[in-house]
C-alpha cells in the first residue's frame, strides 16, 4: 500500500486511526512547531510533563492527518471549536473529525460529510467501577450489570463507557448530558448488541465497538449512514500502515 492511499477517504468509508504517543516522543519538537498559539497554551496547562507531551503529540498528529486528508500546507489548517469544545474544521470544508486519548495511545477517526465521535479508554481494573457505573449506566442498566460475574462487569462497564461518549461526542456534548439517562437503546433505537466485527468490507452499526489496542476499549459513532471501516496505525517512520 502507498502511503496516500490512506488518505483517499470516500464518502462511504470512515478512517480509523491509532497511534503510541511514546513510540513518537523524539518528534515532540517538531509536534510542539505544528500546534497555534492556543493548543500550545492548553498544553502548558497540563500539570504534568507526561501530559503535555501526549497532548502536543496527540494534536501534532492530527495536524498531519488533517494535512494529508486535505491537501492543505500544516499552517494553513485552522481548527476551531464548537458550543460545547468539539474540535473542527471551518464549514466549508467537507472533512469531519474527532479524535481521543488515553493513557498511552489516541484514537482519531474522519469521515466526509458526517459528525463524528470516537473514544478510547484504558481498562484500568484497579477503578472501583460501582461507583462509577452508577452514572454510566441507566437504573435498567446498572441492575443487568449487577448480575454479572467480575469479568463481566469489566467488560460490560467498558463498552458502555466508550460507545455513551462516542454518541455524545458526535453531538458535540460531551458528558454535559445525563450519562446514566442515555441508554445504548435510545442510541441505537433497534437495540442491537454492540458489534466488534473488524472487517472492511462490511458496513457498520452504531455504536460500534472494537478494541485495536490490546488492553483498551474503543468506539465510535457517526451521525450518518453505516460507513465502511478502515483502521490504520500512524508509525513515526512510515506514517500510514493498515490495521490487518
Amino acid at each position: 500500500m502507498k502511503s496516500k492511499d490512506c488518505f483517499f477517504l470516500n464518502l462511504d468509508e470512515v478512517h480509523i486511526w491509532s497511534a503510541c504517543l511514546s513510540e513518537n516522543e523524539a518528534n515532540l519538537p517538531y509536534f510542539s512547531s505544528l500546534l497555534s498559539q492556543d493548543e500550545q497554551k492548553r498544553a502548558s496547562h497540563f500539570k504534568f510533563s507526561k501530559d503535555q507531551k501526549r497532548y502536543t503529540i496527540s494534536r501534532g498528529i492530527l495536524r498531519s492527518l488533517l494535512a494529508e486528508y486535505l491537501g492543505e500546507p500544516l499552517q494553513k489548517i485552522e481548527i476551531l471549536y464548537g458550543l460545547w469544545g468539539k474540535p473542527c474544521l471551518p464549514e466549508e470544508k467537507a472533512l469531519f473529525f474527532n479524535l481521543s486519548h488515553s493513557g498511552d495511545y489516541a484514537l482519531y477517526a474522519f469521515t466526509q460529510g458526517y459528525e463524528i465521535g470516537i473514544d478510547v479508554e484504558y481498562i484500568d481494573v484497579s477503578l472501583e467501577l460501582e461507583d462509577m457505573a452508577k452514572s454510566v449506566f441507566s437504573t435498567i442498566e446498572f441492575s443487568h450489570w449487577k448480575a454479572l460475574n467480575a469479568q463481566e462487569k469489566i467488560n460490560s462497564f467498558f463498552k458502555h463507557w466508550v460507545s455513551k461518549e462516542a454518541y455524545l461526542k458526535a453531538s458535540g456534548k460531551g458528558w454535559l448530558e445525563s450519562r446514566h439517562a442515555l441508554t445504548l437503546t435510545k442510541i441505537n433505537d433497534l437495540k442491537q448488541e454492540l458489534k466488534s466485527d473488524l472487517r472492511e468490507e462490511a458496513k457498520i452499526i452504531y455504536p460500534y465497538y472494537f478494541e485495536s489496542i490490546p488492553g483498551y476499549a474503543s468506539a465510535l459513532f457517526v451521525e450518518g449512514p453505516p460507513l465502511k471501516p478502515f483502521h490504520y496505525i500512524w508509525e513515526k517512520d512510515f506514517p500510514c500502515r493498515p490495521f490487518f
